[in-house]
């Protein structure tokens, strides 16, 4: 969740009550795929993203995001955004900041103090070349701490668009992607003006959940194929998910 209003994680909407997933209330949500909670912990995921064209003429806020965290309140949410802002809102620097997508990886939880905050990454980009495709990558590198890194980059140079390690001490059990719309100013965000594709991704478990892949799920017309697994539960692939576009 990208905060430009503050309240916390939720369980689920009325619409899909038996799906926890990771979100907040006083939003607007587009198509999503997710995960019932494992029963084991996610350690790390990483998946291929290619967004489509950015909503021209932006009145609100639109957020597209892969997010791994706890259901519940008090715990973080780790989501890198490819999004899209009112003119002078992004999170993005530089001439095209309004143009196209920003590229940034975030942590949505509490400070020090107990405050709901959205942690931001100093490295940031506006991807003007976001048809090469944006890799998403999540990794719990220290399970001492807790520490989790993510870093975007692009799919054809491998050149890096944002990075961010923050310590998160929670073990992660609930993943999924997530359309998020946000008003600006009482403008209504605009969704997806072309399908996005999330392709070649794979989610890692500590230990293996063998019926973890049954319990996939897709809400407002996203499709995904088959998940599969080769050790057992343990590492999971999902070959294609398709987020339709929500306009044109």
């Amino acid at each position: 969740m990208h905060v430009k209003t503050s309240v916390g994680l939720f369980a689920a909407t009325a619409a899909a009550a038996s799906h926890p997933r990771l979100g907040r209330r006083d939003v607007s949500w587009g198509p999503i795929v997710g995960f019932q909670e494992t029963s084991s912990e996610i350690i790390s995921t990483t998946s291929t993203m290619y967004p489509g064209k950015m909503p021209s003429d932006q009145g609100g806020y639109m957020f597209a995001w892969i997010g791994v965290g706890v259901n519940g309140d008090g715990y973080d949410l780790i989501q890198s955004i490819v999004g899209s802002y009112p003119a002078g809102q992004s999170e993005c620097s530089g001439t095209n900041a309004d143009t196209t997508w920003c590229i940034s990886s975030e942590v949505y939880g509490l400070d020090d103090s107990g405050a709901t905050t959205q942690f931001v990454g100093d490295e940031r980009t506006a991807d003007v070349n976001y048809e090469n495709g944006i890799i998403f990558n999540y990794e719990l590198t220290d399970t001492s701490t807790y520490s989790w890194t993510q870093t975007m980059t692009d799919a054809v140079t491998g050149n890096v668009l944002s990075t961010y390690t923050k310590v998160s001490k929670q073990q992660s059990n609930l993943w999924n992607t997530a359309i998020e719309l946000q008003d600006f100013n009482g403008v209504d965000g605009s969704g997806t003006v072309e399908p996005q594709y999330y392709v070649n991704t794979t989610i890692v478990l500590k230990a293996a959940d063998a019926n973890w892949g049954s319990t996939i799920y897709g809400e407002y017309g996203a499709e995904y194929t088959t998940p599969s697994t080769s050790d057992g539960g343990k590492t999971w692939y999902i070959e294609k998910i398709t987020v339709p576009a929500m306009s044109s």
